[in-house]
């Protein structure tokens, strides 16, 4: 074995409720870190919920008897993403239309807790593509140094990462985010935020912390007090968002319940407890392929049951009845499924703080790190 590095059989490929689980020896490469590029493209971050979603080739299709456990959604010839029937998680994906090319996403990927020289990160992010469809950078501009292992950094390309024509300089990345800051205020009331099929269309009504009716605790609010219009955002590194997205960490949008309804309709989104116990609730056109699993005790999930979007993280209040929210009056809505007309981070309508969740419980480090002690304002983008 090479000297400090930890080989990838000795990991599992797992979704959150555990039905779907196998060796790391399905892994093509043989020891972490291994690199990987940020996808950067709408169908992944509507299909996903995610800001962020990496990928790690696998020698072999999973066989048959995890396959059963999977729901396959394919939207095109090219592609087919597999996502587990009851906990929603992302898991694997295919191409086609190439002799035996597939993929795991990364973070269904997990070392052993008690496993020593665990390494800091498992991924090294080696590229970006796709960025053209972000139209503001995504997370990009917070991946321009080298990465750990790496002497160079990221390339990034604005369509594929095939492309040599659409090699994109760093400074273009900055610039098209510098822009998504200067964006007017939309006239519109209301954001969208849908999945890739569709099925879940919601409409989040703008926030408004001067009257803040909706009781929303300041924990939850904006940390900078002169934004009174827009809903605070940051990432979480915990397992189980971890494994629900199927990405290292993962972005939130804190919303108060009685602000989101069905963009299809107006009808009120019925959440939590309610929703997992109910199926006759949420069967308005906007609502009717979400899906509920209880992950825990006090927390339900929520995912598109059509092609596996991660919508919902819901806290449980026991001891109201099941009464969605988590206790400062708001759920978190997966940041990959909004729809802004400045681009994928949304910012006229979202205040993004630099902090990540539960850091402790990263599997990679290097994204923690270039959000939580690099950040916004390391690169010009403050709000």
């Amino acid at each position: 074995m090479a000297s400090g590095k930890v080989p990838t059989s000795s990991a599992t490929l797992t979704c959150l409720c555990g039905a779907i689980s196998l060796p790391g020896s399905y892994l093509k490469e043989s020891h972490f870190p291994i690199e990987s590029e940020i996808c950067h493209c709408n169908p992944c971050r509507y299909s996903y919920g995610s800001l962020i979603p990496t990928f790690f080739e696998i020698k072999n299709p999973p066989p048959a008897p995890a396959l059963a456990k999977l729901r396959k959604y394919q939207f095109t010839d090219v592609c087919a993403r597999y996502f587990c029937a009851t906990c929603g998680t992302h898991c694997f994906v295919d191409h086609p239309h190439k002799d035996n090319e597939w993929f795991c996403l990364t973070g269904i990927v997990e070392l052993p807790p008690s496993i020593p020289n665990k390494p800091p990160n498992l991924v090294t992010i080696n590229s970006h593509q796709y960025l053209a469809d972000t139209l503001d950078g995504g997370m990009a501009p917070l991946f321009l140094d080298p990465q750990p292992n790496s002497i160079k950094p990221p390339t990034i390309f604005a369509a594929a990462s095939r492309d040599p024509d659409s090699a994109r300089d760093p400074t273009d990345v900055v610039t098209m985010a510098q822009l998504s800051l200067s964006h007017p205020s939309p006239q519109a009331s209301h954001l969208n935020a849908k999945c890739h099929c569709k099925g879940v269309n919601l409409s989040i009504a703008r926030a408004d912390y001067t009257t803040n009716p909706h009781n929303v605790h300041p924990d939850k609010q904006p940390t900078n007090k002169a934004i009174r219009d827009k809903y605070a955002a940051w990432f979480c590194a915990c397992r189980s968002c971890r494994l629900s997205t199927g990405s290292s960490i993962t972005g939130h949008m804190y919303v108060p319940p009685a602000a989101i309804t069905d963009a299809t309709t107006g009808d009120s989104v019925v959440l939590g407890l309610p929703a997992l116990n109910d199926s006759k609730v949420n069967q308005s056109a906007g609502l009717k392929t979400l899906t509920h699993y209880r992950s825990t005790e006090s927390v339900v999930r929520s995912f598109c049951g059509n092609c596996g979007a991660y919508v919902f993280y819901c806290s449980v209040n026991q001891d109201k009845d099941g009464k969605a929210g988590d206790g400062h009056g708001v759920i978190d809505i997966a940041a990959g499924l909004l729809r802004a007309e400045s681009g994928s981070m949304a910012r006229e309508w979202v205040y993004w703080e630099d902090w990540v969740s539960h850091a402790n419980e990263a599997v990679d480090q290097k994204l923690v790190e270039v959000v939580k002690e690099g950040g916004w304002k390391s690169v010009g983008l403050a709000q």
